[in-house]
């Protein structure tokens, strides 16, 4: 079973879950309700030790990953961090100083959103060759300056061009480091774009597993086709057409506005691009050079 196939059959009990769910998975975050106008957003993230960063990489990376990776998927729905829940498991005869670091560089990096660890739990593995696991879990609220509301990937609409901030592919070099490390999550950009055109933005997204793969899930969630147009991609560094593509870790925001709607070509000193438009069908489609081309690669999955 692949990652997308066991997230499907999570998704199939949703009907299950209760009233108080009103935002259930299959979003970048989930969402609790506690009354009129009460809503408190939530997510979890993971970073194993040879999947997402090398096993001896330094707790300062490790803690860097973990917060920034909740604190996108935040972002992705233009709302604003509250706290964080954090785990750590790591195996016996690591050096003392690793927590501490850990730690210390989690409390820096997460005081830098305005989202404070306020909690989480610690716990060693018996066996000495497992690699660091860490988890953390962001709260978050709707933004009251936009009357609650949050974005969700369920919104584009027929018409909608698709947009791009920062750059994409070639997030990961040889030796494990790179910018799926350095990204900084797009949480003011975010709420920067809701704020300046409101109801006109309707759905919204952060790559982490690869552009053609995350703009199918919003094709998917909004029962659109989405059309992208590789010769616009804005691709980092070296990185080819293919890779802006497929690569994941871009951990950059995707969002579909109503056409009439005239953004800048930059906000916060962070380029926004336009790549693409959405139509009635549905799946995605790549355009290069105006013609449609095969594009077989479903972009970054887990193993399970």
């Amino acid at each position: 079973m692949n990652e997308f196939e066991l997230i499907n059959h999570v998704r199939s009990l949703n009907e299950t879950l209760g009233s108080r769910v009103v935002l259930p998975p299959g979003d970048d975050l989930g969402g609790l309700g506690f009354g009129p106008g009460v809503v408190v957003l939530a997510g979890v993230d993971q970073v194993i030790g040879g999947v997402h960063l090398p096993v001896d990489a330094s707790p300062e990376r490790y803690a860097r990953k973990v917060i920034c990776r909740s604190l996108s998927d935040v972002a992705a729905m233009a709302a604003l961090p509250a706290g964080a829940l954090v785990t750590a498991a790591v195996p016996v005869g690591l050096s003392a100083d690793w927590g501490p670091r850990f730690a210390d560089a989690l409390n820096r990096i997460a005081t830098q959103y305005d989202c404070p660890v306020f909690g989480g739990d610690v716990a060693a593995f018996a066996n000495s060759a497992a690699p660091p696991l860490v988890t953390a879990t962001v709260l978050a609220s709707p933004d009251d300056s936009m009357s609650g509301r949050f974005l969700t990937r369920s919104g584009a609409q027929p018409g909608d061009e698709i947009w791009v901030s920062g750059f994409l592919g070639g997030s990961l070099r040889s030796d494990g480091s790179g910018h799926h490390e350095t990204f900084e999550p797009r949480v003011g950009l975010a709420l920067a774009i809701h704020r300046l055109i409101g109801e006109s933005l309707h759905s919204m997204i952060d790559l982490s597993d690869g552009l053609v793969s995350d703009v199918g899930h919003l094709a998917v969630e909004s029962g659109v086709k989405m059309t992208l147009e590789s010769d616009s991609l804005p691709r980092r560094g070296a990185a080819t057409p293919a890779e802006a593509l497929s690569d994941g870790e871009d951990y950059e925001l995707c969002f579909t506005v109503d056409p009439s709607v005239e953004l800048p070509d930059c906000l916060d000193e962070i380029p926004l691009v336009r790549i693409g438009s959405v139509h009635s069908g549905a799946g995605v489609v790549i355009l290069e050079d105006g013609v449609e081309v095969d594009f077989s690669s479903r972009g970054w999955e887990h193993r399970t």
